[in-house]
């Protein structure tokens, strides 16, 4: 039976077999990425406390904090994390993760358990990417390939699966994507809680990018979309746009309840030129710190030198390291994947081009999402390790178009040779006829 509804699911059979198909889709992406993270995890864990190279260096200093913060909690002392390291303040909803997860164990240190189940949570993060370019018009082979792309390529598998917050990251952003382009087509009350969440667990992790996201959704809630299969938006009716203003009015009105505004206001309280001036020193000093660092005599304090400085920035955020800065055996480690991603920004344009068609709106929240990261990282990285690993978060969000590229590629290169076939066997005809 199961043989019988799988050739039914290929050959295309009946109404539902469109949504057993995708559900294959998605159960063998999620297995296959859970495989890779948890497989990769506890190597990348073996590595690092065998030899000498330090793969998890961080989550293990989050590991130990979740550990010892869990250890208070069944001691009845809740204020643990409250009293972090100031080196681990900027992580503390990882470590509060973790501290859960070894609270519900009993105090049982199971890390190789740990590293397993953050694999499974983290797999979920390409299924997103699939509904994600379902969502913006995508087809579904493209869709398909953005889905493996993410769920397969290695800074995806590390960052995402071995206790990194990158994986919590990915995890929230690809979330509060899909479910804005959810409610761009129509009110669901799952899917607002689930923006409201995602936001809020990414404020949480990373605050600037939050800001940047918050953004981009605001703009999203405010698009309508209606499409067909055919191709672009049909026309917008009066309905329509009131029922996309109860969203944003929703959006905006919980959003202040739950204080996001001044969260945000707390870290963004100095002049601007002020915070150029703090995120240039947290450049140098990742520069300096990193044995990869670059750019250390740069100058990127106030509006001018930014500006200059980001075209400069944004290429060694995208594109660093370059195939000739070889060093530590990490960084040659990422010059294969960076260089295979820096090959396929051209069909990440392309990509765009087509989603602007089909889905502008979602598109549109695509590209400022992106963009807006872009240019907050490219003030904001300092060596090769810390650009990697940030970068996945426009990866991320790259990958449907980068997919879409590649299928609309593929599909001009078959009508090429259909063409020249066209003609090599007109020709031959004629000569056949001449003769």
């Amino acid at each position: 039976m199961r043989t019988l509804a799988r050739r039914q699911i290929v050959s295309g059979w009946g109404v539902a077999s469109e949504d057993e198909r995708r559900r294959l889709v998605v159960r063998r992406i999620c297995v296959w990425a859970f495989l890779a993270r948890a497989t990769v995890g506890v190597l990348a864990y073996l590595l690092t406390v065998y030899t000498s190279v330090p793969f998890l260096e961080d989550a293990l200093w989050y590991e130990e904090e979740g550990y010892s913060v869990a250890r208070e909690w069944l001691s009845g002392r809740w204020g643990a994390l409250d009293t972090l390291p100031q080196g681990v303040q900027m992580a503390k909803a990882v470590v509060a993760t973790i501290a859960a997860f070894y609270y519900l164990t009993g105090g049982i240190r199971a890390l190789l358990l740990l590293l397993v189940m953050y694999g499974a949570v983290s797999a979920i993060i390409p299924v997103y990417v699939y509904w994600i370019s379902i969502e913006v018009g995508a087809p579904e082979r493209a869709a398909k390939g953005a889905g493996w792309l993410v769920a397969l390529s290695p800074a995806f598998v590390v960052f995402s699966g071995s206790l990194h917050k990158e994986g919590l990251v990915l995890l929230s952003l690809s979330a509060a994507v899909y479910h804005t382009l959810r409610l761009q087509s129509k009110w669901q009350g799952r899917s607002f809680v689930a923006v409201m969440l995602s936001l809020l667990a990414l404020f949480a992790l990373r605050y600037y990018i939050a800001i940047v996201v918050v953004g981009a959704v605001a703009l999203g809630l405010t698009s309508v979309r209606r499409t067909n299969q055919q191709g672009p938006s049909m026309h917008i009716t009066i309905p329509l746009l009131i029922r996309q203003g109860a969203i944003v009015a929703a959006f905006v009105g919980l959003m202040g309840t739950l204080g996001f505004q001044e969260s945000v206001d707390r870290p963004l309280e100095e002049t601007p030129q002020g915070l150029l001036v703090q995120m240039d020193q947290y450049r140098r000093g990742l520069a300096v710190w990193g044995q990869s660092g670059y750019l250390l005599e740069a100058d990127a304090s106030t509006p001018q030198a930014a500006a200059a400085f980001a075209p400069i920035g944004l290429a060694y955020f995208l594109a660093a390291p370059f195939p000739w800065q070889t060093g530590a055996i990490r960084q040659n480690l990422v010059i294969p994947e960076t260089a295979f991603w820096v090959l396929i920004y051209p069909l990440v344009a392309v990509g765009m081009a087509r989603g602007l068609r089909i889905n502008r709106s979602g598109t549109v929240m695509l590209i400022a999402a992106t963009g807006g990261m872009c240019m907050v990282y490219a003030l904001m990285s300092g060596n090769v390790g810390i650009a990697y690993r940030m970068r996945t978060q426009v990866w991320l969000l790259w990958a449907p178009f980068a997919a879409w590229g590649w299928e609309a590629w593929r599909e001009r290169r078959k009508n090429a040779r259909n063409v020249l076939s066209r003609v090599s066997r007109r020709t031959r005809g004629v000569r056949f006829g001449a003769v």
